[in-house]
């Protein structure tokens, strides 16, 4: 049984046609519970009427807004016992093999070791166009890389019960940043096993105001390589540096002695002492271009 968690907020317009491409999968043991964030637009009484008639179907309405990352996060801890666990967006079009992939490899991971699964998306525009692909990463996920850079977006996302304790286990009361960059950064730090499927698995749908997910390109590379020189990068590290903190008695000791070499190379106090540790951590971003500019950033205190 496949249990999947779909976070909700005014998804009227897109909801129907995402129930339906789950509903079309190969593999169709599964349950979703639907988190609503509020929504004021319909969503929440048509997902309690198809609720009524479908058992495979289940309506929660969190107490507070809790944004897209906390309602995936915060709410796991309400779900057990399942044979794997999936995220969905709610306007999203799944291709009929998703599941099915996923599961394929989990099911070849020992169930007592955390296991989590990324894939592609196919990027499409609001009637369902083809716009153009995510990016392909070359370099084996790995906790040197989830320092600095998610690889896979949660609606791609299965993992196991393993991976689903550990992260429940270890969640800290400070703001991540989103749980697909937080799964990846706990499993790996944690010697789980991280896989990325270079085969897309569904329709990510690009809204106009929506710019996550279209990052191919050398424009976006550059876009975000000035992101990071103004500081955004550095925020979110210091973000996850915070909320790694808590949980770093579980990471294993080759990870552990690359955090607080990380935490050197960011807060250390002569720049070229950070450049010097970083040079050592073999830390790197998927992009060869972005990782050449690691230094620069721990020499400009920007990383």
């Amino acid at each position: 049984m496949i249990e999947i968690l779909c976070a909700t907020y005014n998804g009227m317009r897109h909801l129907r046609e995402q129930i339906a491409s789950i509903e079309a999968q190969t593999l169709t043991e599964w349950h979703i519970t639907f988190f609503d964030d509020g929504s004021t637009d319909g969503t929440v009484e048509m997902l309690a009427a198809l609720a009524v008639n479908d058992t495979r179907l289940s309506l929660i309405r969190n107490p507070v807004n809790l944004g897209f990352c906390g309602n995936f996060l915060n709410n796991l801890s309400k779900l057990k016992n399942a044979d794997a666990y999936a995220f969905s967006d709610q306007d999203d079009i799944w291709y009929q093999d998703k599941l099915k992939r996923a599961f394929d490899w989990l099911s070849r991971v020992d169930p007592g070791r955390p296991a989590v699964y990324f894939a592609r998306t196919e990027i499409v525009d609001e009637q369902l166009n083809h716009v153009g692909m995510s990016p392909e990463f070359k370099l084996e996920p790995s906790f040197r890389n989830a320092l600095v850079q998610s690889i896979g977006g949660g609606n791609t996302m299965m993992f196991n019960q393993a991976a689903r304790d550990l992260v429940v286990d270890t969640l800290p009361k400070t703001r991540l940043i989103s749980h697909d960059w937080w799964f990846y950064i706990v499993v790996a730090g944690c010697g789980g096993v991280v896989r990325y499927d270079s085969e897309p698995v569904l329709k990510y749908r690009q809204h106009a105001t929506n710019l996550v997910g279209a990052n191919n390109g050398i424009s976006m590379q550059v876009a975000r390589l000035w992101m990071a020189f103004r500081g955004q990068w550095r925020a979110w590290n210091t973000a996850h540096e915070e909320a790694i903190k808590t949980f770093e008695d579980r990471l294993t000791p080759e990870n552990r002695t690359a955090f607080h070499a990380f935490q050197r190379a960011r807060n250390g106090g002569w720049p070229f002492e950070r450049l010097s540790v970083l040079k050592r951590t073999g830390i790197k971003r998927q992009s060869a271009l972005q990782t050449r500019f690691l230094p620069i950033l721990a020499l400009l205190n920007r990383l």
